[in-house]
């Protein structure tokens, strides 16, 4: 529909716009002959404000024929029949129009000869409906451009939904078949571990279903997940497995994506903890600072200790998901300082979505 005609303020104003040119044109006609300026308005009001309606199909050439799909030669084509048409109906509404006030008021308009008068009216409306035209094809290639920007915008929500989708799907089967192996070892050595072991394991999943169906949690929540993950780990590794939180209470209501932190937890486990043979603690903290969530991974790394594959899968998929979601506002970064490997994770602190 006619983006002027869809809305009733736009046209009220587009209207009154062009109700406005014909009062001037009425008091510019009144100078020009020295008659009282009511009924030149009374002639060019309605004539301008009929002109403005038809005008608006304008619009409705320009997106039958498209610049971009339509000659120049087919253009000018279209323009000057669609001009003349126009002007020659406007001005034999001119003409009704001079004739009944002329009659009813006795009065003259114009002190020229009437071919004149309505040659000056056919001449008049030939760059109001072209001016028209132009404008409606500005319009037009405004929308088409805007059309395009929301159908890119939705092309790259779909695909990062997409690729969130992809990421989480990486996540899920990589844990569970390091758990699945650790609970077979420990059948052999430990049945009871191993029944343990299975229950935490199906309620983590259970949890993890539940909290990954959304697009974040709060961190409370994603904190309580990784406790069931790690108490997994724990009865893997016992006592070599220590874990020592430093949470802010103000971020506990920040949201961020679930089953966020398993990867960087798994990663610690698998090449900080599990080289080790005394094992070590991991420090996990979170801190608020400008606005921004920040949090933090800390494991121990045994000197000379070669890096196995797989290393840094992890911290790819938390890096992408955290692009995904947050744009340049989300990241990770890794640092190495003596024997301690450190994963900070920066993301906006959001309280609710």
């Amino acid at each position: 529909m006619h983006p002027i005609l869809s809305d009733k303020r736009k046209l009220f104003i587009y209207l009154f716009a062009w109700g406005a040119i014909g009062i001037l044109a009425g008091f510019t006609i009144s100078s020009f002959i020295g008659l009282n300026p009511l009924y030149p308005i009374a002639f060019s009001l309605p004539m301008m404000l009929v002109y403005g309606e038809v005008n608006l199909s304008a619009w409705y050439l320009c997106r039958a024929f498209p610049l971009e799909r339509t000659s120049p030669g087919k253009i000018i084509l279209i323009a000057s029949v669609s001009v003349v048409i126009i002007s020659s109906v406007w001005t034999a509404l001119g003409w009704g129009i001079k004739n009944a006030i002329e009659q009813f008021f006795s009065v003259t308009l114009s002190p020229l000869p009437l071919n004149q008068s309505l040659l000056i009216v056919f001449i008049t409306g030939i760059p109001l409906f072209l001016f028209s035209l132009a404008v409606s094809y500005l319009i037009a290639a405004f929308e088409r451009t805007k059309e395009s920007d929301n159908a890119a915008y939705e092309a790259r929500l779909l695909a990062q939904h997409a690729e969130l989708k992809a990421l989480r799907m990486q996540i899920d089967p990589h844990f569970l078949f390091n758990s699945l192996n650790s609970i077979s070892a420990l059948t052999t050595t430990n049945p009871e571990l191993a029944r343990t072991m299975t229950t935490t394991l199906a309620d983590f999943f259970r949890k993890s279903l539940s909290y990954g169906a959304k697009e974040t949690i709060p961190l409370k929540e994603e904190l309580s997940l990784l406790n069931h993950y790690l108490d997994i780990e724990k009865i893997r590794f016992g006592k070599r497995l220590r874990v020592e939180e430093q949470i802010d209470p103000e971020t506990l209501s920040d949201h961020v994506p679930p089953l966020l932190l398993q990867p960087l937890l798994e990663n610690a486990i698998k090449h900080g903890i599990s080289n080790s043979i005394e094992g070590g603690t991991i420090i996990i903290v979170t801190q608020k600072k400008n606005d921004r969530l920040f949090i933090t991974v800390e494991n121990p790394v045994e000197d000379d200790v070669p890096k196995k594959k797989g290393a840094g899968m992890g911290m790819e998929i938390v890096r992408k998901r955290l692009q995904a979601i947050y744009g340049s506002d989300g990241d990770v970064k890794a640092t190495m300082q003596e024997n301690t490997f450190k994963v900070i994770l920066f993301l906006p602190t959001i309280s609710q979505r």
